[in-house]
């Protein structure tokens, strides 16, 4: 009997995209598999179309119902203690998957042993603009576990997880967390087990849509946040991978914070004020030696944010919103 696998699906006000997500992972080739679609108290039609889904195939859909709205965190953290399958993946509502998405991430897990398998994806803007993407660079499953831990995306979606890993390390996904949550769950548990393997293979669809979470307007974001995931991170990964934290820490602090705060008009004491909180955590950030792994343009951008040089860093901006407009 081949092992169930739990997608869960997180909805929040998602009826315009939410049939199409579903749509396509009922079409998986891998059959023993469980949809968890879990609505987040949504205000359109999300829930009720989650129910028809539910009511059409009751031996696959599954609904949970959220009692109150507590965010994408508690929906993922509630589908995971739900999940009847010893795998689980997530599916965020208004992306979608290929038809061999669980085949291909299942297979590679059983035939290369691993407890964790990440795959390529795609930025999907138009039916004309598709962008194929790889959130672990130019790893592969040989490469060292250090390099995994350090150098992979830590994007939750396109990522199958043995379930056990949650549960026996009691990690979850921070409730009290809005933006970089994923930071402060999926390192820790990449810390967990070298068994990681991975696969280029594009599966995945990551719908750019201005509305949602990640692309929503910087100024109101809280951008304690990030500076919460990363002492979050810290506490709950293993010892022995120092460096590899510190590395962490940079990409998302260094260069993930200070472009927000630089995009949201935070003022210079502000950001100064978050930079020196940096350098006091990690006084040492500048020998790290994964600095010089990161593209060249973040080097430049994690270099003149730790010199302060901040109307350099907005002239940079600049010109790489000038780029994307051309792409």
């Amino acid at each position: 009997m081949e092992e169930k696998i739990s997608i869960i699906v997180p909805i929040y006000n998602r009826e315009k995209y939410l049939k199409r997500c579903i749509d396509s992972l009922l079409k998986q080739t891998y059959k023993n598999i469980e949809i968890m679609l879990v609505d987040d108290c949504s205000k359109d039609n999300s829930a009720e179309i989650a129910k028809e889904y539910e009511k059409k195939h009751p031996l696959v859909c599954r609904v949970i119902q959220q009692t109150s709205n507590q965010g994408v965190s508690a929906a993922r953290n509630l589908g995971i203690k739900n999940a009847s399958g010893e795998w689980v993946t997530f599916v965020d509502s208004d992306d979608w998957v290929k038809e061999e998405y669980i085949e291909v991430l299942y297979r590679t897990a059983q035939k290369e042993n691993a407890l964790i398998v990440m795959s390529n994806f795609y930025y999907y803007y138009s039916e004309k603009s598709i962008k194929e993407m790889c959130p672990f660079g130019n790893l592969e499953t040989t490469s060292a576990h250090k390099e995994k831990v350090a150098l992979s995306n830590p994007c939750v979606c396109t990522r199958l997880f043995k379930k056990e890993l949650f549960i026996k390390e009691n990690i979850y996904f921070p409730e009290d967390i809005r933006r970089s949550e994923e930071v402060a769950t999926v390192v820790p548990l990449l810390c967990t087990t070298d068994r990681i393997s991975l696969s280029r293979k594009p599966m995945y669809y990551y719908f750019q849509n201005e509305s949602s979470l990640s692309n929503e307007n910087y100024e109101s974001v809280d951008v304690s946040c990030f500076i919460r995931a990363i002492d979050r991170m810290m506490q709950r990964s293993r010892a022995g991978f120092e460096e590899e934290l510190e590395f962490r820490a940079v990409s998302e602090l260094m260069y993930g914070m200070v472009m927000v705060m630089l995009r949201s008009g935070k003022s210079k004491k502000e950001i100064t004020q978050s930079i020196d909180w940096f350098e006091n955590r990690f006084p040492e950030w500048r020998k790290n030696s994964y600095l010089k792994r990161l593209e060249k343009g973040k080097q430049l951008f994690v270099y003149l944010a730790g010199k302060k040089k901040y109307r350099l860093l907005k002239i940079l901006i600049g010109m790489w919103d000038r780029v994307k407009e051309f792409m």
